[in-house]
């Protein structure tokens, strides 16, 4: 089994020496390969004093350290999602992509069996430290350790220090000079909780490719009893137990129009797709969150038609066009997917529109939300409910 040492580095790529030297003294498996998690602004001085005034070559030979690969593709930059590089990770905005960077980087390296992970957290900014130490806790396996380095008190933040010296090799700090044959480089094994093993494979597999802040949030949901469901209708997305999922206006309008229905159900059959009132009362739910000319032109109106008309008249008009089969479908497929690609299959059981075929031979389908949820919405209640409710939109089950 390989070893790979992952390390945080801010603007002292001396962290990087300083770890394969404690870690080659003091016994432990020493990587064969090494890779650093680096801002663009930092990588310059890594490329400086790692490669091109080889401090990495010094140090393995002075050491006589087992041959391993670090390469200048190996210094791993964090970026934010639309592709630009983090330049040194000191504004506000920053913190949120060297998150979900580490995140990433941690949870692909972790997905190979076959290593093992040494992860150092000795260098960076504190925010690096942190969420590197976060996201081992969430993806670390049994054969993965958390490190960190702590240096001779005098040698601390000397650019003309990365290692300990067989002889005597004198360097200034400030006004002294240091012999570094006299300094001290000791690695620390950190304990970590491994959330890993405390939930299901299938749990790691979805989280892997999210964003930090997603991870957290369904690490938080994961196996909640309780799920809540609110719809945000100005900014066009659901919360489910604070994991936020974005939908289309049409199909967040379909989900928040089932879930004021009662019972919670429709009715797939002849009848239904033939009653133009289904169609008016979802128009006039539409109309509370989006205004898209397109969405109400494919039913034939417009939206001042629907915004003046009751449900009841609305359905009377002529040239209404129902609700379809396939558009419920789609619409059905599309937010359920959603769900899927976010929630945990337990969680997602649990708020996605169910399904129920309750005559094969004409395919008639019964589609709900279960009951016991709990549905918010920050949508006032006005007329069109009461309205829709009062026509009876579903007759049975």
């Amino acid at each position: 089994m390989k070893t790979i040492l992952l390390s945080v580095m801010g603007t002292s790529p001396q962290v990087l020496t300083e770890t394969l030297y404690a870690i080659y003294k003091q016994g432990k498996p020493f990587p064969d390969e090494v890779y650093l998690i680096t801002s663009e602004n930092a990588k310059a001085k890594a490329v400086e004093w790692l490669f091109e005034k080889e401090q990495i070559e010094h140090l393995k030979a002075h050491h006589r350290l087992p041959d391993f690969k670090f390469e200048l593709d190996h210094i791993l930059l964090m970026e934010h999602d639309n592709g630009e590089l983090v330049f040194d990770g000191s504004e506000e905005q920053d913190q949120q992509s060297i998150a979900d960077s580490i995140t990433r980087i941690v949870a692909k390296f972790t997905s190979d069996e076959n290593c093992r992970i040494h992860a150092s957290i000795a260098g960076g900014r504190k925010t690096m430290a942190f969420y590197m130490g976060y996201a081992m806790s969430i993806f670390g396996r049994e054969q993965d350790v958390l490190s960190h380095v702590f240096v001779s008190k005098d040698f601390e933040f000397s650019d003309q220090f990365f290692f300990p010296t067989l002889d005597d090799n004198y360097i200034a700090k400030n006004d002294k000079v240091l012999n570094t044959k006299a300094a001290k480089v000791n690695l620390l094994e950190i304990p970590f909780v491994r959330m890993r093993n405390m939930v299901d494979q299938s749990f790691i597999n979805q989280i892997e490719s999210n964003s930090f802040s997603k991870t957290i949030a369904l690490l938080n949901t994961y196996k909640n009893k309780r799920v809540k469901v609110k719809i945000i209708s100005k900014k066009k997305y659901i919360l489910v137990n604070g994991i936020k999922i974005k939908l289309p206006p049409k199909e967040l309008a379909f989900y928040f129009w089932l879930s004021q229905l009662p019972s919670r159900k429709i009715d797939m059959d002849r009848q239904f797709c033939d009653d133009l009132v289904h169609s008016a009362s979802y128009l006039k739910t539409y109309s509370m969150i989006a205004g898209d000319s397109r969405v109400f032109a494919s039913f034939n109106v417009d939206r001042e038609v629907v915004e003046e008309n009751t449900v009841e008249s609305l359905s009377k008009l002529p040239g209404l066009k129902p609700l379809e089969k396939y558009w419920l479908q789609q619409a059905r497929s599309k937010i359920n997917s959603q769900f899927k690609q976010w929630l945990e299959a337990a969680v997602c059981s649990e708020v996605e529109i169910g399904s129920n075929e309750y005559n094969t031979q004409l395919h008639e389908v019964c589609y709900f939300i279960p009951e016991t949820l709990v549905v918010e919405h920050d949508l006032s209640v006005n007329k069109f409910t009461h309205e829709a409710n009062s026509i009876d939109l579903v007759s049975k089950l």
